[in-house]
């Protein structure tokens, strides 16, 4: 069988992004569409006319299944997977029409939504309406960062003592991927501590820096740089008997592991080894998500990246800004209320 696809937002996440030489030309979601062979992209919808011939044009859609309005699209062009490509407040509005229309798949990006209470309407919706929703948290769907969990998880670094993140341009942009990570890695968060970075993110979301606390009683720290810099995406993982180093933008990464000091006696280090897994596995990230998408409608699976596990990074960002409009106060989770709007 070959699923319809529709995009709805043709901008860098929903097309463009294919057009970079240094990406895979499936680094969109119609990218990742259009190559697989068991999706056929089938429409596109933006309300710039000029992104959305760019984007027709590019994926030799037909003028007449091209849209300004996402209404008028899902309801002709009955589609199996929705992917929902605008910005963050529009989210809510676009998945509550598209839930009426009965996709198999709404593949949503992150976050999740600019408001706690829109994000939690839109993940029940589709948990009634017995839609998989997928947030696009790419990582957490790759290879390589689920064998970094399966380490941890086993006890392969030991007892997980701290982790250090840093990342640029934005807490929302960039840094939910990392508070994602985390999530996956060690599990529901206690409470938060933040304060407004003064490290600029350079675009109109915020950067901030700040401490979580873990169930599990790990503690992470954020640490938010000026991407006018460098990019960052950056993670320490540091357990009792080794560490994991994510580096590269999450691309790469490096292990070691509790080894005699070099230099004093009596005392441990850090030595580096080889990763206990193959770690050059494919790295193309949505190309991985949308597979990963048809191996769940085809197998009867679980997503691994959720409505509720994008909540859960959204509530981070959302306890975060709390707790630095407040100075720093510590902000428990999960949040009772749901008036937080971005």
């Amino acid at each position: 069988m070959v699923f319809r696809a529709g995009v709805i937002g043709c901008g860098m996440i929903g097309s463009e992004a294919s057009d970079d030489p240094k990406r895979s030309k499936t680094a969109s979601h119609a990218g990742a569409y259009f190559y697989n062979p068991k999706t056929a992209l089938v429409a596109v919808c933006d309300v710039s006319p000029e992104k959305l011939e760019k984007a027709r044009k590019h994926w030799n859609i037909p003028v007449e299944s091209a849209y300004s309005d996402y209404k008028v699209m899902l309801a002709k062009e009955k589609l199996d997977i929705v992917s929902v490509c605008t910005r963050e407040d529009f989210h809510w509005p676009v998945v509550e029409e598209a839930v009426k229309h009965k996709p198999k798949v709404i593949f949503c990006e992150k976050p999740v939504s600019n408001s706690l209470k829109d994000g939690r309407r839109l993940v029940e919706a589709c948990r009634k309406a017995g839609i998989m929703l997928v947030i696009d948290h790419q990582r957490r769907l790759d290879a390589f960062h689920r064998n970094v969990d399966a380490v941890i998880k086993s006890g392969g670094i030991g007892k997980m003592q701290q982790a250090t993140f840093y990342y640029g341009a934005g807490i929302s942009n960039t840094g939910t991927h990392m508070l994602d990570l985390l999530l996956m890695y060690l599990g529901d968060a206690e409470w938060v501590q933040g304060n407004y970075s003064a490290s600029p993110s350079n675009n109109k979301d915020t950067n901030i820096d700040g401490m979580i606390k873990f169930k599990s009683g790990t503690v992470a720290t954020v640490q938010a740089c000026d991407s006018k810099c460098y990019a960052i995406f950056e993670l320490a993982l540091l357990g009792t008997t080794g560490r994991i180093n994510i580096t590269m933008s999450g691309f790469d990464g490096e292990f070691f592991e509790v080894a005699d000091h070099p230099l004093f006696s009596g005392y441990k280090a850090l030595k580096a080894k080889e990763f206990p897994f193959d770690k050059n596995t494919p790295r193309e990230y949505m190309a991985q998500a949308v597979a990963h998408i048809l191996d769940c409608l085809e197998n009867g699976k679980q997503p691994s990246s959720t409505g509720e596990d994008g909540l859960k990074a959204f509530e981070l960002i959302c306890a975060l800004h709390q707790s630095a409009k407040n100075n720093g106060m510590k902000v428990s989770l999960p949040l009772a209320a749901d008036d937080y709007v971005l």
